[in-house]
């Protein structure tokens, strides 16, 4: 094995090892707010990390993942995203994620973020803030990634997945997203 690939190897293991501890060691208690125009301005004033322009959230129903590009499950997860994102309309349904813990792993955090993105090709916006702890207050306490929650037209929570410590399963599916889209959609 190349001397070359074991920071990468120890960086993977690490994470495996965050990912399943922590950022919270206790189950998450995390609960999605409502999506009011404070949120949405928060939302706005985010810097964009993809090439995806975030639009309007008004009268939509949205989708927020959060992730870091070194969590294992946020890559298939995104993956599932874009698969939601070929379903419906950008009209209709706005998905967007939002980097959060990214600073775990500081060494190497910007070309980690562009594999990440270059791997997943993420067709919906993805964002970060400039402080992970407000984003967390904002949220709802979010803690856990990824987390993933559905807002109704009205910005009402309608759907939570919150990746739990020891849980087999990892992140949100297709196939759970839509069908939580598909109870709210008009």
């Amino acid at each position: 094995m190349p001397l070359k690939s074991l920071p990468n190897i120890f960086l993977l293991a690490m994470a495996a090892v965050l990912f399943a501890w922590g950022p919270a060691a206790a189950q998450s208690k995390a609960k999605a707010p409502v999506l009011d125009s404070e949120l949405k301005q928060f939302i706005a004033a985010m810097t964009p990390l993809a090439d995806e322009k975030l639009g309007s959230l008004d009268d939509k129903i949205v989708v927020i993942t959060f992730f870091a590009s070194w969590c294992p499950p946020c890559r298939p997860e995104f993956g599932h995203l874009n698969d939601v994102r070929n379903v419906f309309p950008k009209q209709d349904v706005s998905i967007l994620a939002i980097n959060l813990f990214e600073d775990f792993f500081k060494k190497g955090q910007a070309r980690r973020m562009m594999r990440f993105l270059n791997a997943t090709r993420p067709e919906f916006p993805v964002l970060r803030a400039e402080d992970d702890s407000l984003v967390e207050t904002k949220f709802g306490g979010v803690d856990r990634i990824p987390t993933v929650f559905i807002f109704d037209r009205a910005g009402k929570p309608a759907f939570t997945f919150i990746h739990q410590v020891d849980a087999e399963k990892t992140h949100a599916t297709a196939e759970e997203v839509t069908a939580a889209l598909r109870k709210i959609i008009r």
